[in-house]
């Protein structure tokens, strides 16, 4: 299919110069023609601004200058761009190969899907695979409780979500810059105010665990997002997680897609009543 949409993705950027050019690669290096890229840059201090120049034929804007964190890195890129489907990719993150053309095919084929997240893959400071998460219902108003983070249910995981614009308009159109370390969790919330997630039984991102990360200080994070749960909750809740791994395929709303053949089988009713499909073909 020639006619995909046009993919609005940024990338904040703050003293990573370790990990950005393999970002940067991650996504220049998809191939996806109709791709609208922009990198935001803090101000860094070390050799950011020399990488992203290396990389400045391939980008569609880009700055280096101070300004007042990550969430407003992202909101300042944003207000640059104009395609129907976004997402943002922090500057130690990486894309996984095909990523764009898979969300690219699934957001033309299926315009009842409004936002969608892939199989969690995290890798180490080198860039080798550390593990895979299994496959996790996402039901709409458990996300608006705030049940899905660490302590709980899982992460929706910020690499490997996209959604369309006109969802992130109805969303309010911003990311809370009063927060630091659960912009995304609050984005989330209320984007499910609105529509469904759809997990996508692929492969699209993956999260880098190193030790200067910000999600290092995991207390800091649930404070800011207002969890009071102790973290021994979650070996708890394991048991749910297991029935959500087991049920994603039958009562979540979820698509299952084959990347190499680009074809796929999209599950759109999240009722325990009636699951349905619509087929994509290649």
């Amino acid at each position: 299919m020639n006619d995909l949409p046009r993919i609005s993705l940024v990338t904040p950027s703050y003293n990573q110069s370790q990990f950005l050019e393999q970002t940067l690669c991650s996504v220049v290096d998809q191939g996806y023609s109709n791709l609208e890229y922009g990198v935001i840059d803090g101000g860094s201090s070390d050799d950011s601004v020399n990488i992203i120049k290396r990389y400045s034929s391939r980008i569609d804007f880009w700055v280096s200058e101070s300004d007042r964190g990550q969430a407003h890195a992202i909101n300042k890129g944003f207000s640059q761009t104009s395609g129907e489907v976004m997402g943002w990719l922090n500057s130690d993150d990486i894309l996984l190969p095909n990523t764009l053309k898979t969300v690219g095919t699934l957001f033309a084929h299926f315009p009842e899907i409004s936002w969608i997240t892939g199989i969690g893959v995290n890798i180490d400071a080198h860039g080798e695979t550390i593990s895979t998460t299994k496959p996790v219902g996402y039901k709409r108003d458990w996300i608006q409780r705030g049940w899905y983070h660490g302590r709980l249910l899982g992460f929706i995981r910020q690499e490997s979500t996209f959604w369309r614009r006109s969802l992130w308009d109805r969303a309010g159109g911003y990311v809370n810059e009063d927060m630091h370390y659960g912009l995304d969790f609050d984005l989330w919330r209320r984007f499910a105010s609105y529509a469904d997630l759809v997990f996508v039984q692929a492969k699209l991102g993956a999260y880098r665990v190193h030790e200067a990360q910000k999600t290092a200080t995991p207390d800091i994070y649930y404070m800011e997002i207002g969890v009071k749960t102790p973290p021994q909750l979650r070996f708890v809740t394991l048991p749910l997680r297991a029935m959500l791994t087991v049920g994603v395929s039958k009562f979540f709303p979820h698509c299952q897609y084959d990347q190499e053949r680009q074809s796929g089988i999209f599950v759109p009713d999240s009722s325990f009543k009636s699951v349905f499909t619509k087929q994509l073909k290649a």
